[in-house]
């Protein structure tokens, strides 16, 4: 029962799949602030969340920030209908758009987004470089990303989160990313990393 209930953070589905959802959205509601106060959001942006779960990061971004616009990718269908339940009037406005799909497969618009945001879900693409080639293509020239990740696995330690950095910092270094920072913080219940980059071509 626990295994079973283990696979439904990485692709929520079902009960178990929203009881998941909530949980993780609960976890994560520091890693999500620290995330977007390190992306500097401005005005009119237009938003990627990739992992977006039951639509708390947006939400919060939204009450802050009432003329930005955020799409949404997710592999997950049951939080596809999470997250329309909780963003439900942002989705009439036409103000954020969900989809539900792998980062490396999702069709995304051409250079369309100011900045993308990702928190707990690097780790679970199956494809890092082909999913990092996507979203390069779907920046905005001058727009920047930030990949949060913190260790939750019974082996998670300090050691993990620095090997997560040194991967995704390779990861984008390779994808063409430039200006690559990497940011530590201690979040309960294990050090963070994120990742921040820009797009400069």
């Amino acid at each position: 029962m626990m295994k079973s209930f283990k696979k439904h953070f990485s692709k929520p589905d079902g009960i178990l799949g929203m009881i998941a959802g909530r949980i993780m959205a609960l976890e994560n509601r520091k890693l999500n602030a620290w995330t977007v106060s390190l992306l500097g959001l401005k005005s009119h942006d237009h938003i990627l969340e990739i992992g977006y779960g039951s639509g708390m990061c947006m939400e919060r971004i939204l009450k802050k920030h009432t003329n930005i616009n955020i799409d949404g990718v997710d592999v997950s269908e049951t939080m596809r209908k999470q997250a329309s339940k909780r963003l439900e009037d942002k989705i009439v406005k036409k103000q954020v758009h969900l989809m539900t799909g792998d980062i490396e497969e999702v069709t995304l618009p051409n250079q369309a987004y100011d900045k993308i945001i990702t928190v707990n879900n690097y780790t679970i693409w199956d494809h890092p470089k082909k999913g990092l080639e996507n979203v390069f293509g779907a920046l905005k020239s001058n727009g920047k990303i930030a990949i949060t990740m913190q260790p939750r696995e019974e082996n998670a330690s300090s050691a993990k989160t620095r090997m997560f950095a040194k991967q995704i910092f390779n990861d984008l270094t390779n994808c063409g990313f430039s200006n690559i920072k990497i940011h530590f913080k201690r979040i309960r219940p294990e050090l963070s990393v994120c990742v921040t980059a820009v797009k400069l071509k």
